[in-house]
């Protein structure tokens, strides 16, 4: 009877392996073009017209890296409007916003609504009430730096009718401890293994955090900025992909974003994600569904969106669950003396061993793919790739937190970090 169970679960578990792997397979066709050159844009014909929408909550410490970086970027500077978003007068980020030309400092007035999305609403809206008129609008975070020729690669996606585009999203912290380099993996995964692939063969890219324009068009329809969760980036793909915008993936339209350098940090800000990205799907999946069923256009994508996570999470449920069984039925096995119990825990260690190196070996490969964007050090790399399945793993109990927390609210968190430029080894 106790080979007759461990039977049954080792076929069970290879059923469910096998429909997680042809549920993988566009994840896996995008991986392999991932790895391929990225998509060049033509040379724009116009310089368009852009703001620059910054939240700043008492971001001091690293806003002026910045709007440095804004104002020695390889365009037009007469053609770019820098908006600092603040909550009040007195705050020190201010001051500092005061020393750059074509920057204009916003107080907010309804601070009873928190997320940054209600702060880019009331500053667009107060754009729009100037008459001010824009091509289109660049969001970042306080904590961002641009490549100098950010804009002048982003012009030219928007030149080429793209309603929206992101760029290549960098660290400026790689080596600030594995909780760090691993977040900012996670990026650059979403970037090269998935955006690179969408952006050659469907209409929309998944927006992730910053470093991203929105035509002028899209939010003169919807009165503003009109996206709230506290995913607000992916709610926004999400708005794209059911109404047919067209969006696009730049690699060559790099910045750079701080990452968290402490696990509380960084689980804080993950749990945020996950709520978030539950209460968007939650509120979309109708009009995604319909949208997909009525609307021919961009269906690819569309039914993508619909399976949402669920080819990663069936393979990581199929694999936590098989260790799960041989676990318990190893334990069950030595209570009442079966003394082939040794074979099954040694089944559990191996696919604890598989599943471990098979993250090492993904991390691994996200290196060697990054390899010229990525700037860090040998023995932070090999740090990162030995605890970047931990720091996955550790979205399991994240998940499951997020199920059972009800309201989980918006919390800034405190930027500090400086752009590194060390040698690689």
């Amino acid at each position: 009877m106790y080979h007759q169970i461990f039977h049954i679960g080792n076929i069970v578990f290879y059923i469910l392996l096998a429909i997680s792997f042809v549920l993988l397979l566009q994840k896996i066709i995008y991986h392999i073009v991932g790895l391929f050159p990225a998509k060049r844009f033509k040379d724009a014909k116009v310089n368009h017209k852009f703001a620059i929408l910054i939240p700043a909550r008492n971001e001091s410490k690293v806003i002026e890296q910045l709007l440095i970086s804004i104002e020695e970027q390889n365009y037009d500077a007469n053609l770019l409007k820098t908006y600092v978003i603040v909550e009040r007068e007195d705050d020190p980020t201010c001051k500092i916003a005061k020393r750059y030309k074509n920057t204009e400092i916003f107080v907010r007035k309804h601070l009873e609504n928190k997320g940054k999305g209600y702060a880019l609403d009331e500053a667009v809206t107060y754009i729009f009430s100037k008459g001010e008129e824009f091509d289109a609008f660049f969001i970042f975070d306080a904590d961002n730096v641009l490549d100098k020729n950010y804009i002048k690669e982003m012009n030219k996606t928007f030149d080429e009718g793209y309603e929206i585009a992101l760029g290549y999203r960098n660290s400026k912290n790689w080596n600030d401890g594995w909780v760090a380099s691993a977040s900012a993996l996670t990026f650059s995964m979403v970037n090269t293994f998935q955006n690179k692939c969408r952006s050659r063969f469907t209409k929309n890219v998944i927006i992730s955090g910053t470093g991203f324009y929105v035509s002028n068009s899209i939010l003169k329809k919807l009165g503003g900025w009109k996206f709230f969760e506290l995913t607000e980036d992916y709610e926004l793909s999400m708005y794209a992909t059911i109404n047919n915008v067209k969006a696009t993936y730049n690699e060559y339209a790099e910045f750079y974003d701080e990452q968290p350098t402490k696990l509380k940090v960084s689980w804080t800000q993950r749990l945020r994600w996950v709520k978030g990205f539950a209460n968007v799907t939650k509120k979309y999946k109708k009009s995604l569904v319909k949208s997909f069923l009525l609307d021919k256009n961009n269906r690819l994508c569309k039914f993508e969106y619909i399976m949402s996570i669920l080819p990663v999470v069936s393979l990581l449920a199929t694999a936590f669950l098989y260790m799960v069984f041989t676990l318990v039925l190893g334990i069950v096995g030595s209570v009442i003396g079966e003394p082939s119990c040794v074979s099954v825990y040694v089944a559990c260690a191996i696919a604890s061993s598989v599943m471990y190196l098979f993250f090492v070996a993904y991390a691994f490969v996200m290196f060697l793919a990054e390899r010229k964007h990525i700037n860090i050090t040998l023995k932070n790399k090999i740090i990162c790739c030995l605890m970047f399945p931990i720091y996955m793993g550790l979205y399991i109990p994240i998940y499951i937190q997020s199920m059972f927390k009800k309201k989980v609210e918006w919390k800034p968190i405190e930027h500090k970090a400086k752009m590194q430029t060390p040698k690689k080894d």
